[in-house]
């Protein structure tokens, strides 16, 4: 029973690491199309990472407009600094890099940032036989939890966001 066990989480992870390479692999050519003047392969970029960008850059500005704006600069600044991106590591963590530092330059802008949740709602119940009543406890207790991130320094407020809306991992965060 222990070896089927072990043979299954093996199998698993061999199968997570095989996909990560083929996601890399893919990366990396679409970076290479794109620095031969493909523009449909950074397309494909903007395209396949802007959704997570954008979550994570929502949590930290209040007003969508300025969260468009500082997502179009950061694949400005992307398209820009694709030379020097580096074949081999992910390109989320790196474009994010650039989502981060763009948001830095308009903190030090500004005096004070307020984290809400505006504008974002909770996403529709897939089961239809979710009460009403759940639905409005489970908005309740995300407005909570906003409030109480909110309350967070900066500099927590994006490692909460890059965990949970960016789905990185600890060492791509860092």
């Amino acid at each position: 029973f222990l070896g089927t066990i072990i043979r299954a989480d093996l199998k698993l992870f061999w199968d997570k690491l095989v996909n990560h390479i083929k996601t890399q692999q893919q990366e990396d050519s679409l970076v290479r199309q794109a620095l031969a003047g493909d523009h449909d392969a950074f397309e494909t970029l903007v395209c396949e990472f802007s959704p997570v960008i954008f979550r994570s850059i929502s949590r930290l500005f209040p007003d969508r407009n300025e969260v468009e704006a500082v997502l179009q600069d950061t694949w400005l600044r992307a398209w820009r600094a694709l030379p020097r991106y580096q074949a081999g590591r992910p390109f989320l963590p790196w474009v994010m890099r650039i989502a981060v530092n763009r948001s830095r330059d308009i903190w030090k802008k500004k005096k004070e940032l307020v984290f809400s949740d505006e504008g974002i709602q909770l996403e529709e119940f897939k089961d239809e036989k979710v009460s009403v009543e759940d639905r409005i406890i489970a908005n309740e207790e995300l407005e909570f939890l906003a409030r109480g991130v909110s309350q967070l320094r900066i500099p927590y407020r994006l490692a909460i966001s890059l965990r949970y809306d960016s789905d990185l991992s600890y060492q791509e965060i860092a």
